[in-house]
């Protein structure tokens, strides 16, 4: 796949080829984990390709962060492509030997957010050295002295390595599997029609997203529109004809006495005379008796000789514990004879993801931590289960299969969350399923 050279002003800062490679090295990619053993490892490339083209200067680099954060909604993507742009930043600031004033102002950035960037890195690597470095990147006010501070200053004061590393070995965002998620497929079709190319027009890229969303809502009003007026409009066809067949019916049928005379009159007898003088008195009424009533008009209990039937539940164990998976589960043959699991796609290769969306993350995480406890969860690797990540809370388990199915419905409780099923080349741990957990902050 070519890539194009991007032209830029001349009084910019370039990036070269060689620089981005040696980028791309400095940030020490596991490119098994980030493009699922290697299953995804085009798709990565080649939006790698058209995210960092060589000729670019940092005010588009940064565009093109910006791009990318605004593309993406779920939270291990957004928060891999945050990672991203801080690493990006604190590479250039030790490489191109800008001051924080130069380089925020290329890339078009706060100085304060660019200044906390470079703090939060130097103090994860020499976190000795603290307060020090809270001295040097502090930027109370833009007529600040600290905003012309350069990394040569630093590493000859503090005695620190020509380029320091990019981070510490329980990082987790170099092996992130951002590249499984459906969401950058979507970002690479996207991408290579809106930032492949000399520029890269981020106001027009958003008014043309909020043009075909207005667009959308209107085609839609319309749509519904459409449909109630045809639903009302079939509702009264269809009451029209109802009416004229029933009264079609009701003319059918209509007794026709053509026959009667009309002019006949009838003399009324004496008795309909003294009946118009009769007058009823209301307490009579309460005389009446019931045995002046006959006796096949009185009301009888009708006597049933139905037989209602049964259900009988013998045994709870006779109901699989999951209808979908019945006959699936393991036998105790299979769990001496199989090391405990079964190959097949309801066994030892699914892995369970929970996207989960919080306010409040610390809480989420205190919930959280409560169930690893009680059903004997495990971490997989050496990052510690909770670890914060830029954007969010990250989790990676090995939670037993007999209790897999009470701990996720507990962790779906907890708050807003989707659940995700894939399937793994390799074998989880007899009797364990790996669940990876993601707390989202917003």
């Amino acid at each position: 796949m070519s890539t194009e050279t991007v032209q830029a002003p001349q009084h910019f800062t370039l990036l070269d080829k060689e620089f981005l490679a040696e980028f791309r090295e400095w940030l020490e990619l596991n490119m098994e984990g980030l493009t699922w053993q290697g299953r995804y490892r085009d798709e990565f490339e080649h939006l790698w390709e058209m995210f960092f083209v060589e000729g670019l200067s940092l005010g588009q680099m940064a565009e093109r962060f910006v791009y990318a954060s605004e593309r993406v909604k779920i939270g291990p993507l957004s928060s891999w492509f945050q990672w991203l742009r801080e690493k990006f930043i604190c590479f250039v600031y030790m490489k191109k030997e800008l001051s924080i004033g130069e380089l925020s102002f290329e890339m078009n950035l706060n100085p304060t957010l660019v200044a906390g960037i470079l703090r939060n890195f130097f103090i994860e690597g020499f976190p000795h050295l603290d307060e020090e470095f809270n001295d040097c990147f502090l930027i109370p006010h833009r007529s600040s002295e600290n905003l012309n501070l350069k990394y040569n200053k630093i590493k000859s004061d503090f005695d620190l390595p020509p380029l320091v590393s990019r981070s510490l070995d329980d990082d987790i965002m170099p092996s992130m599997e951002v590249t499984l998620y459906e969401e950058w497929g979507e970002l690479l079709e996207k991408s290579k029609k809106e930032i492949f190319h000399n520029k890269l027009n981020i106001k027009k890229i958003r008014r043309d997203a909020s043009v075909g969303q207005q667009f959308k809502i209107f085609k839609e009003f319309i749509i519904f529109i459409v449909i109630g007026f045809l639903i009302v409009s079939g509702i009264q066809v269809a009451n029209k004809w109802y009416k004229d067949y029933l009264s079609n019916k009701i003319s059918i049928y209509e007794p026709q006495f053509k026959w009667l005379n009309r002019t006949l009159t009838f003399k009324p007898s004496s008795e309909d005379l003294a009946k118009k003088g009769f007058t009823l008195d209301p307490k009579d009424i309460e005389q009446i008796d019931e045995s002046e009533i006959e006796e096949d008009t009185l009301y009888r209990e009708e006597e049933r000789y139905e037989v209602e039937s049964e259900v009988v539940l013998t045994s709870w164990d006779s109901l699989p514990k999951d209808f979908n998976v019945a006959d699936l589960e393991e036998s105790e043959f299979e769990e001496k004879s199989k090391g405990g699991y079964r190959d097949t796609r309801f066994g030892n290769k699914k892995v369970y993801r929970v996207m989960m969306k919080s306010v409040n993350s610390v809480d989420a995480k205190s919930k959280l931590n409560g169930l690893l406890e009680k059903y004997e969860v495990k971490q997989v690797d050496k990052v510690k289960p909770g670890k914060f990540v830029p954007g969010g809370v990250y989790y990676n388990l090995f939670v037993p299969r007999q209790f897999l199915k009470e701990f996720l419905a507990q962790v779906m409780d907890i708050d807003d969350s989707i659940l995700y099923e894939s399937r793994t080349r390799g074998r989880n741990p007899p009797g364990q399923n790996k669940v990876f957990i993601w707390i989202k902050n917003i």
